[in-house]
């Protein structure tokens, strides 16, 4: 037989024999990544609410995701609280930044991404004074969160107890207290221990911590399953021993001490500071009552009060402060006699705190608050120029926070203040943490497993059904060709 006649059955055995190679190559197992998982938590406070996109890994680690922000969207107009002349407008409110969630998240998964809103302290303080409006407000913003196509988990006023939880978890996650990635490529469980959160708000001071025995006080005790541990986290609320109540608690005592007179000396103010003083509206709210009754005629209100710069008294008056039991009946009593956890250092929250950083190289606690309360109007001034409103009260703040040090809280706090609202570039606040407990209940999508073979041996079989089809080409055309001579010929 001729080459001619032997090559087509030729071809038929190298595509036979590439057939079967292809089946004896070995393969391997490819895992494609799951998709992300989004979910969205809207945090209405007291002057804004806030939208937060946040995404994670549907492979999780220990049921819990590893969870980044994905992107915020602050809502424009007051928080939700003040929209009591037409509730509808609250819900409306939200419109832009659902829609902007809308357009981040893709289309195929909004009915599988979680959205929920809570509301915070000024919600908490309105359902108490009027639960009828709070009532209408909240169900204005269901309805909103509602008509979009995202899987509805609800609209409700958080507990101080759970914001400080979900707070807690959000810093120490934040700050790899519970995983971290090693260096082999895998997230693993963290050795460093957890940090308290202190949180001073104008209108309480609230503390959270993780228990390391027994609770004393079991019902402010949440259980939190995080990353494969379980973690016993109690809150502590301070109402009278917030921002704003304590600078009136202070002043109040001030006139008291020095017997009601019209000009008094407050060592906590800055030297040559001076202001007047409306006695009756700093004793209105229940705080400030409850140091006792004001010893004036209703005409007797205004008071001219000076700063001295007495670092020592300023002291002496603010641990008077401490010294309170009779709000007990409606806040946690004092924290001079509230659990301390041996060993847990506490992260200092507090935008009005920042300046305690701006003391280096003070950075002894006691140092620094001597520094400033010795400060006078002009060195306070040009010290922290960008805050001209607020450091009067430097001292005071800062005594504060001494207090609660020698009580027996240790604070970190080269980590405190606006750190602990911006870590990692992440914002640490509750619906962080909140987002953290919910991935729990959220399951993982499956790996999607594909089998594929080595780059080598693809390359290898490639060139081979390449050198086929060619050769199968150049046959026909020949033929073709041979064909065309004979015609001729004839």
């Amino acid at each position: 037989m001729s080459w001619r006649e032997l090559l087509p059955p030729c071809l038929v055995i190298v595509a036979g024999l590439t057939g079967i190679l292809l089946l004896c190559v070995s393969t391997k197992i490819v895992k494609i990544p799951p998709r992300s998982k989004y979910g969205i938590v809207l945090d209405a406070g007291p002057s804004h609410t806030t939208l937060f996109i946040y995404q994670w890994s549907a492979k999780k680690e220990n049921n819990t995701g590893v969870v980044s922000e994905h992107s915020t969207c602050t809502v424009q107009g007051p928080g939700i609280s003040n929209y009591s002349t037409c509730p509808q407008e609250a819900g409306n409110s939200l419109k832009a930044c659902l829609k902007q969630a809308m357009e981040a998240i893709p289309e195929q998964q909004h009915s599988q991404t979680p959205v929920y809103l809570g509301a915070t302290a000024s919600m908490r303080l309105l359902n108490l004074t009027n639960p009828a409006l709070s009532d209408a407000l909240l169900a204005a913003v269901t309805s909103t969160l509602k008509s979009y196509p995202f899987n509805f988990w609800g609209v409700k006023i958080l507990s101080s107890q759970k914001e400080g939880v979900f707070l807690w978890a959000a810093v120490n996650y934040l700050l790899e207290n519970f995983i971290k990635y090693a260096w082999t490529g895998h997230w693993i469980h963290s050795r460093k221990g957890t940090v308290g959160v202190m949180t001073l708000r104008r209108d309480s001071l609230q503390m959270t911590f993780m228990l390391k025995g027994e609770s004393q006080d079991p019902e402010k005790e949440v259980m939190l399953q995080l990353y494969g541990h379980t973690y016993k986290v109690n809150t502590h609320s301070f109402l009278c021993y917030g921002r704003d109540q304590v600078l009136k608690r202070l002043l109040l005592k001030v006139v008291q001490d020095q017997g009601y007179a019209r000009n008094a000396s407050n060592p906590c103010w800055p030297l040559s500071y001076s202001h007047e003083v409306l006695l009756h509206s700093a004793h209105a709210d229940p705080c400030t009552a409850s140091d006792g009754p004001l010893s004036i005629p209703a005409h007797e209100n205004t008071f001219h009060i000076t700063g001295s710069s007495n670092s020592s008294a300023c002291r002496r008056l603010v641990g008077k402060l401490f010294n309170s039991s009779s709000f007990c009946s409606f806040s946690d009593c004092p924290p001079n006699g509230a659990y301390k956890p041996s060993g847990t250092k506490f992260l200092v929250i507090s935008e009005m705190l920042n300046f305690l950083k701006e003391m280096a190289p003070y950075t002894d606690l006691g140092q620094a608050t001597d520094l400033l309360c010795g400060m006078s109007k002009k060195e306070l001034n040009e010290k922290f120029k960008e805050r001209p409103n607020m450091f009067a009260d430097y001292c005071t703040l800062s005594t504060f926070i001494y207090h609660l040090h020698a009580m027996g809280y240790q604070f970190d706090l080269d980590s405190s203040g606006q750190t602990a609202f911006q870590i990692s570039d992440m914002s640490a606040g509750w619906a962080l943490g909140y987002m953290l407990n919910l991935t729990n209940t959220i399951p993982e999508d499956e790996l999607i497993l594909l089998k594929g073979i080595e780059n080598g041996v693809w390359s290898l079989l490639l060139i081979l059904l390449v050198l086929l089809l060619t050769g199968s080409f150049m046959r026909i055309s020949y033929r073709v060709v041979v064909k065309d001579d004979a015609h001729l010929e004839r």
